[in-house]
């Protein structure tokens, strides 16, 4: 990932000039762009040479494999190719714990339980419920712009402004607290909205890629962050420590209750509104048929415009609820690539409330279980939860490629195939013998006709 500390920060550390990072960065952009050229060229050029071959040598293939699109699956047996990949996930995750630390496979799936419903340990659950909800809140927060096939890849962004303005004002305002909490949620919130419609103004006027807009923008507001925490921190150490003001209280002995107040409030408000409201209908049909939407009379760019508002405040407010109610500071690291997560948790549910609290809950259970079980048989790296969790991901997308496509083998080509290889490699072979056969020939001849001499 592109450093998320800013060409400001990167100048004063190491006394650059502005000039010399300008011109790095273009040509590593260059290269970048010859390389790819360079690559496509080549393909390209194979790809010729492959054709002219098969049309001088008359090679004859038939593939007997063919991908069929399922159209009509039935549910049940959907729910077991998924089931079946999470099953592969935690087999894997155990044998490549096995390796780090041979004989610790049964104590990595008991620690990895534990690490989510400990009886003995509250705080554990606690920390499982938020994790769990800030994820869903994600999804459910980049769900509608998908929904209507506006790819917003941008939630990182939009959440790390809120984190941005709520840590301000809670550091920079003279109030109470609950002016500062009030103020902080409003001030997360509608800066989420306006780092979001920022992108959603572009494709509503000028059509833009929606998609490199809104991920080129998560790298500027990184680099913002990086930016702010250099001024605000003038001693050098680029560590903002604990905000004193603005933190939500604890309640029932956790300071995560309100979040997870407003977290499902929240979901509870989005199922309504994308399943029981005009506005949710409007950007299923924009997602299904812009020229559907507008020959119904349905205003595309206002409703792009608004979903996007919505998406945005609500990252924003998760921004809020980092720095207010969690973490009680500002860094780099803040989301936890939240954002990024959120993405794949609503794409794998389909944009359907039910299945991206599914998905929701397995990653928080993946994140939360192995960085408890790498706690306890002593992994010390702190990227084995990612790793993990991303094993995850990686079985259940590849599992979709059977839930989308049927493979059949037809054993008719499968016996064409097999005898076109075998005619193929008969004719090349017989071909050898008789050059080898006409050399060893042209030697006899030669010998011969030089003893006559």
């Amino acid at each position: 990932m592109i450093n998320s500390i800013s060409l400001f920060a990167l100048n004063r550390r190491l006394n650059w000039p502005w000039w010399a990072v300008i011109v790095i960065a273009v040509l590593v952009v260059i290269a970048i762009v010859l390389q790819v050229l360079i690559c496509l060229e080549n393909k390209k050029v194979k790809e010729e040479n492959e054709e002219e071959y098969c049309r001088e040598n008359g090679v004859r293939f038939s593939s007997p494999i063919h991908l069929i699109r399922r159209l009509d699956f039935p549910r049940l047996y959907y729910w077991l190719i998924r089931a079946g990949g999470l099953l592969l996930a935690l087999l894997i995750a155990g044998i490549f714990t096995t390796i780090l630390k041979p004989g610790k496979f049964g104590v990595f799936y008991q620690q990895m339980f534990l690490g989510v419903f400990d009886p003995s340990d509250a705080d554990i659950l606690w920390e499982f419920l938020e994790t769990f909800g800030l994820l869903v809140l994600v999804a459910f927060a980049l769900a509608p712009a998908f929904k209507m096939k506006f790819w917003n890849i941008g939630g990182e962004g939009q959440i790390i402004v809120g984190c941005i303005v709520a840590a301000g004002i809670c550091k920079f305002l003279p109030a109470d607290d609950t002016v500062l909490i009030i103020l902080s949620l409003f001030g997360g919130v509608l800066a989420g909205m306006i780092w979001a419609v920022i992108p959603a103004l572009f494709k509503a006027i000028f059509n833009t890629n929606e998609t490199l807009f809104t991920l080129m923008m998560n790298y500027v507001a990184f680099g913002l962050v990086g930016m702010f925490i250099e001024i605000w921190v003038p001693s050098g150490s680029h560590v903002m420590g604990l905000i004193p003001n603005g933190n939500i209280p604890e309640i029932a002995g956790t300071g995560y209750f309100v979040n997870l107040v407003l977290i499902v409030t929240v979901v509870a408000a989005m199922i309504v509104y994308l399943k029981k409201t005009k506005h949710g209908y409007e950007l299923t049909v924009v997602g299904e048929s812009v020229n559907t939407a507008r020959y119904i009379g349905i205003n595309v760019k206002k409703v792009i415009i608004r979903t996007m508002i919505l998406s945005g405040g609500i990252c924003g407010l998760i921004g809020f609820m980092l720095v207010c109610g969690h973490h009680y500071t500002l860094s780099t690291t803040l989301t936890n690539n939240n954002g990024f997560t959120g993405v794949l948790i609503a794409w794998l549910g389909g944009f359907e409330p039910g299945p991206m609290i599914l998905f929701a809950a397995l990653v928080a259970f993946f994140q939360c279980g192995s960085t408890q079980a790498a706690s306890s048989i002593g992994i010390s790296f702190e990227e084995f939860s990612k790793i993990i969790t991303g094993m995850f991901f990686l079985i259940v997308i590849a599992s979709e490629f059977f839930v989308n496509y049927k493979v059949v083998l037809e054993k008719d080509k499968l016996h064409k195939f097999i005898q076109t290889i075998k005619d193929d490699y008969g004719y090349l072979f017989a071909k050898k013998e008789k050059q080898s056969g006409n050399h060893i020939v042209n030697g006899q001849n030669l010998k011969e006709s030089g003893e006559s001499k």
